[in-house]
């Protein structure tokens, strides 16, 4: 792919994708993965992982990461220009209409249908995703009691990031025993 192309299909992500990196990821793993088989999709799933677990917005890594991948650093700053770029000019053009766009029927109209087509998305990469964890179902358990304390209970989210530490130690502890074979 050259860097025209990347730019191109980058800049495609982030002019056409609303709800953010979370909603370009089934597009991102549908144009790498399937459609052009440049990247294979246990990759594409450690990318995903990392562009969650790394600071900033996981558009920004995402493109960063698959950039790198195709055409080394150039290739990432390209792909990551690519996808800021719609929404920086998006942005900046509402800005500078924001006192009269929201009286806009249409605009009404057409951010409700935005936030349905985010959540089929997401739904769409949480799926996806919920196949690797078939072998960790405990951890999909943990989630969900995290989640449920958090709501119904206020559990602080450091007591989450606390207690996450420690069962991924523990998890990753019990992992490595099993991997290292005992003489």
């Amino acid at each position: 792919m050259t860097n025209k192309q990347l730019f191109l299909q980058f800049f495609k992500f982030g002019l056409f994708t609303f709800g953010g990196g979370y909603a370009m990821i089934p597009m991102m793993s549908r144009v790498f993965v399937y459609d052009k088989k440049m990247i294979d999709e246990h990759t594409m799933t450690d990318y995903i992982a990392i562009s969650q677990i790394a600071p900033g917005m996981i558009a920004i890594n995402m493109a960063n990461v698959i950039g790198r991948h195709l055409n080394g650093k150039r290739g990432s700053f390209i792909a990551v220009s690519g996808v800021a770029l719609p929404s920086f000019l998006i942005i900046s053009l509402i800005a500078a209409l924001i006192p009269n766009i929201l009286d806009i029927p249409i605009v009404v109209k057409a951010v409700q249908g935005i936030v349905i087509a985010v959540i089929v998305l997401l739904s769409i990469t949480v799926i996806n995703l919920l196949k690797y964890l078939k072998q960790y179902w405990y951890l999909v358990i943990y989630a969900l009691l995290v989640s449920l304390a958090v709501f119904f209970f206020q559990v602080p989210i450091v007591v989450v990031i606390l207690s996450a530490v420690f069962f991924g130690s523990i998890h990753a502890w019990l992992l490595s025993r099993k991997e290292v074979p005992h003489v």
